[in-house]
C-alpha cells in the first residue's frame, strides 16, 4: 500500500511551538522540564519533523502570546527571527504582547511582518483584554494591511473568566473544556459583533479546531434558529452564522490527539480551503511517531485533492513573506 503522507506538495505543520533556550520565563520552567530538550532546540525540532516525513513547521511561542511586557516579547521574536532564518524549514508567527496596549502591540507586529515574518499569534484573552475589544482593533488593522494571518490560540490557565475560577485544573477540566469552549467563544464574539465583515482581508486562523466548533453546529443551530427563542434580536440567525464561519474562519487540526472523527466532522461543516493542518508539538505529539499520525490522520479522512490542501497548501497560501 503506498505511504499517503509521500506527496507532491510539501506538508506543513501551522501549529508547532518552541521557547528558545535562554528565553524561557519563569513560569514555563515546569512545562520546559516537562517537554525537554524538544521545547527550545531546533535541532531537535527539525529532527524530529524529518523523522515524522512532514517538511515544513510553522512556529509560534505561546510563552509570550499575550505577555504584557513588550520588551520580552521582541527580545523572543527577535530570538524566533534568527531561528527561522538558520532553518529553510520553518516558518515564524510573531507573538503579540496584547496586554502592553494596542498601539505598541500593533507596532510589534508590524515590525515583525517587515522583517520576514510570516504572521502573528495572539491569545483569546489577555491580561482580559478579548478579540472583541478595542484594545485589539490596531491588531487587526496591522494584519490586514500586510495581509497576514493571526493564529489565535487559547489562553492557558483560566481560560474563560480571569477573576472567576470557572473550570478548574483539578480534574484537567480547564485544559479539557475551558481553552475550547474559550476558542469557540471568540468565533461566536466576532460573528455576532460583525467583526470579520467589518474587516474582509483578516485571516483569523483558530488553534484546536476552533474548539471543535463543527461538532456543536447542531446545538448553535438549535439556539440561533430565527424566533425560536425570546431575545435573539441581538445575535445572527444560524443560516447566517454559518455562512460567514464557512466563509471567514480558519481552523487548524491540533487539540484532539489526532482522532478521526473531530477532523472528519470539521470537514463535513467547512470547506477543506478553510482547514489547515496542525499539531500543537511538542506538546500534543511529542515524537516523530505521533507527529506522523497526526498527518496521516488528515490523510485518512480526505480526498488527495483535499489532502494536499489541508496538509500544506493552505498554510502557504495564507501565509506572508513566504517564497515557494
Amino acid at each position: 500500500m503506498p505511504d499517503r503522507l509521500t506527496r507532491d506538495s510539501p506538508i506543513v505543520d501551522f501549529g508547532g511551538h518552541i521557547v528558545a533556550e535562554g528565553i524561557v520565563p519563569e513560569f514555563i520552567e515546569p512545562l520546559d522540564e516537562i517537554i525537554g530538550p524538544a521545547h527550545n532546540d531546533p535541532d531537535l525540532v527539525l529532527e524530529r519533523y524529518r523523522d515524522a516525513g512532514i517538511d515544513r513547521v510553522v512556529l509560534s511561542q505561546p510563552a509570550y502570546m499575550g505577555h504584557g511586557d513588550a520588551d520580552a516579547v521582541a527580545e523572543s521574536n527577535d530570538v524566533l527571527r534568527d531561528i527561522v532564518d538558520d532553518y529553510e524549514e520553518f516558518y515564524g508567527l510573531a507573538a503579540i504582547p496584547t496586554p502592553a496596549g494596542g498601539e505598541e502591540a500593533a507596532a510589534e507586529l508590524e515590525r515583525c511582518l517587515e522583517n520576514g515574518f510570516n504572521g502573528g499569534a495572539i491569545e483569546t484573552m489577555s491580561d482580559g483584554i478579548e478579540l472583541d475589544d478595542e484594545e485589539v482593533e490596531p491588531i487587526f488593522d496591522v494584519a490586514e494591511k500586510h495581509d497576514a494571518p493571526l493564529l489565535i490560540h487559547p489562553k492557558i490557565d483560566v481560560s474563560l473568566n480571569e477573576e472567576v475560577d470557572v473550570l478548574t485544573d483539578r480534574y484537567r477540566l480547564n485544559a479539557i473544556f475551558g481553552r475550547e469552549a474559550a476558542l469557540s467563544e471568540s468565533i461566536f464574539k466576532l460573528v455576532h459583533q460583525g467583526i470579520l465583515e467589518d474587516r474582509p482581508d483578516l485571516n483569523l486562523v483558530f488553534h484546536h479546531l476552533g474548539g471543535n466548533i463543527a461538532s456543536m453546529l447542531g446545538r448553535a443551530h438549535l439556539h440561533l434558529d430565527i424566533g425560536r427563542w425570546p431575545g435573539q434580536e441581538h445575535v445572527k440567525p444560524f443560516d447566517e452564522f454559518k455562512r460567514i464561519i464557512e466563509d471567514r474562519v480558519y481552523l487548524d487540526s491540533s487539540g484532539f490527539w489526532g482522532y478521526h472523527a473531530p477532523l472528519r466532522t470539521t470537514l463535513e461543516e467547512f470547506p477543506a480551503s478553510q482547514v489547515l493542518f496542525g499539531t500543537d508539538a511538542p506538546y500534543e505529539p511529542r515524537s516523530a511517531e505521533e507527529l506522523r499520525d497526526h498527518a496521516k490522520t488528515v490523510a485518512d479522512v480526505t480526498s488527495a485533492t483535499d489532502g494536499d490542501a489541508v496538509l500544506g497548501e493552505n498554510a502557504l497560501d495564507l501565509m506572508v513573506n513566504v517564497d515557494e
